[in-house]
């Protein structure tokens, strides 16, 4: 199964980005498609934050219209609405297990990518590269037209800062 993130809704959503063609293709495809798609709870709940706040993207929305752009997703043949389960905390220590070495903190789209994992979702639409670093991710993006597997992208390792000594 296949989901989508933020970026991609944001993008879809505001006709006035260079990137809204692409995106909005992206979720057409998805909708009028006959695989199942996933809509996660996490990327939902940033796309309403992010569009809908004025110093985050040039023209807000509603919150009414931004809820109506993904109540129509949602009722897409193929859409699933999926969040947090109750395996949620072992499945969240199980990515933190396997991205031992990758971050020294809690990178953004932790909890996006544990819903994922959650729910069995292997790829993931996404114009964040950031989201590359969950490995068990098949990242693509259907803007930039770059995809990024597991296998094809180098491990990256983030080095922490220590205090300096005096």
């Amino acid at each position: 199964m296949r989901a989508v993130d933020t970026s991609v809704l944001a993008f879809a959503v505001n006709r006035g980005a260079p990137e809204h063609a692409r995106a909005a293709q992206a979720l057409e495809e998805l909708a009028n498609g006959d695989r199942p798609w996933a809509l996660p709870w996490p990327a939902v709940h940033e796309f309403l934050a992010r569009v809908t706040h004025r110093h985050e993207v040039a023209r807000a929305l509603r919150p009414a219209d931004a809820w109506a752009f993904v109540e129509e997703l949602g009722r897409s043949a193929g859409a699933r609405l999926i969040g947090a389960t109750p395996r949620h905390a072992a499945v969240a220590a199980e990515v933190l297990e396997l991205a031992k070495g990758e971050f020294t903190g809690l990178p953004p789209g932790f909890e996006l990518a544990v819903v994922l994992r959650e729910h069995g979702v292997r790829e993931l639409l996404s114009c964040d590269a950031g989201m590359r670093r969950f490995r068990f991710l098949d990242v693509r993006d259907p803007v930039h037209g770059a995809l990024w597997s597991p296998e094809e992208r180098p491990a990256r390792r983030y080095r922490t800062l220590a205090p300096r000594r005096r």
